[in-house]
């Protein structure tokens, strides 16, 4: 997607920056000979004996040592370029990722977004040339805020939407525009979700959310409508110029669609919200299979490794809130065939665990069906609520854990003891909606089952 960044920028520094040189041929033998950690993030079991290197792995990491050295060396000194030690930190971001190290990765990138921020001070007095300035808002800026996006993926990382007041957000602009005001837009529903889970476990109930946060919803949804509505009318628009053709890019609608449904399901306490958004879980894995069908190899291999986002969040988010069984199963298919590791998003635990709760919905929604009385005519019931997964058998929140290092605080010891493993057991936490007949509300139920994650 940053076609500038690795076809302009990269290669004519490294003529020069041989930091830059060895930073590139460690990425390229990695991945072509990928290693890739795939335990879940910041849950790696540190009894597992170290994997052995081949000969071309440990080449790579020779090389990624190089470059490190130079660039800390010229740190040293006092002699370091800001652009090229900026640059240099987006490669090894690329590094660390393509070996699934997310949380080396997550730290290099605090580090490049502090780059930023320093060369823009530069630019503004005069000691970096303007024309590094265009490169740095026109290629790198963009490529940070893509991976601050793919980083929200893991749970309570930061996104800097400061940082990019900069970028440009006329859509009429460029496809370029577009796909960066889509990556805001993204990140901002991530966050928003965050936010108004936190706000819906302090009220309560949906009847007590607060004014201020449904017009924050509406507003967002709004702007993701108006986006949908401007890329469709550029692309219509450009289409008609022979030189200027562009057609909508798949990754693009899969993102606005996952962000769609991620809005609406804000604010909500039962998961049956989503069953209005069949048409867009369609959508995503449409596109999703496009996408896919594009980036095989000759023999129909995907790539180990992509540094742009692409289209593992949105298969996982049809995976979670799509109940419908056919389209989990095709959605759950292209997860298992997409690249591993999609920037900072892993897909193999993905699909492990969203197999696992897919098949706890269906198992708990069969149960539901036979075994308990119809709901009081207080409780909503849909049509597509009984052809697919009743309420109370959907999973809403979900965690993995390891009990030695930290656990949900909605999960007790008394559920643990019921299993008597090892405290460095992986477990998978969720919870389900149970309608309370006194209080006319659903309230939340919680359970844990051991995980077993053998990657």
């Amino acid at each position: 997607m940053n076609v500038d960044f690795w076809t302009g920028v990269v290669p004519q520094i490294c003529r020069s920056e041989p930091a830059v040189w060895n930073a590139v041929i460690a990425i390229s033998a990695l991945y072509e000979n990928p290693k890739q950690c795939m335990d879940f993030h910041f849950l790696r079991d540190r009894r597992k004996t170290a994997h052995l290197l081949n000969h071309a792995q440990q080449d790579a990491l020779t090389w990624y040592s190089r470059s490190i050295s130079s660039i800390s060396l010229q740190i040293q000194r006092g002699s370091a370029d800001p652009y090229i030690a900026l640059i240099s930190c987006a490669l090894f971001i690329c590094v660390e990722t393509i070996q699934g190290h997310m949380e080396q990765a997550l730290e290099l990138y605090r580090q490049g977004i502090t780059l930023i921020l320093d060369l823009r001070a530069q630019i503004g007095h005069g000691a970096v040339s303007i024309s590094k300035g265009v490169l740095l808002e026109r290629s790198i800026v963009p490529l940070f805020l893509r991976l601050g996006t793919s980083s929200l993926t893991i749970s309570g990382t930061q996104f800097p939407i400061e940082v990019f007041a900069f970028v440009e957000t006329d859509m009429s602009a460029s496809v370029d525009s577009a796909r960066s005001i889509m990556s805001i837009l993204a990140a901002e529903a991530i966050l928003f979700e965050r936010e108004a889970n936190l706000h819906l476990r302090e009220v309560g109930a949906e009847a007590a959310v607060s004014p201020e946060m449904v017009a924050k919803k509406d507003a967002l949804r709004v702007r993701l409508v108006e986006w949908h509505r401007a890329y469709t009318n550029l692309c219509q628009r450009n289409r008609s110029v022979p030189t200027l053709s562009i057609y909508p890019e798949p990754i693009l609608l899969t993102y606005h669609a996952t962000a769609l449904i991620c809005v609406t399901g804000c604010l909500k306490q039962q998961e049956t919200v989503f069953d209005a958004h069949f048409a867009d879980f369609a959508t995503i894995v449409a596109q999703s299979k496009l996408i896919l069908d594009a980036s095989a190899g000759p023999n129909g291999v995907q790539p180990p490794f992509t540094f742009e986002m692409s289209v593992g969040v949105p298969l996982a988010m049809t995976m979670l809130r799509c109940r419908d069984p056919v389209l989990r199963r095709r959605a759950l298919d292209l997860l298992r065939l997409a690249p591993p590791i999609q920037g900072f998003f892993k897909c193999a635990p993905v699909a492990l665990f969203s197999e696992i709760l897919m098949k706890l919905e269906e198992g708990y929604g069969l149960a539901v069906r036979e075994n308990t009385v119809a709901l009081s005519q207080d409780v909503e019931a849909t049509t597509s609520q009984a052809a697919l997964i009743p309420e109370e058998a959907r999973i809403h929140d979900y965690g993995i854990f390891r009990p030695n290092e930290w656990q949900p605080p909605w999960i007790t010891e008394e559920d643990l003891a019921a299993f008597s493993l090892s405290p460095n057991q992986l477990y998978l936490g969720f919870s389900r909606n149970q309608y309370d007949k006194e209080s006319r509300r659903w309230r939340p139920i919680y359970q844990c089952i051991p995980l077993e994650a053998n990657f």
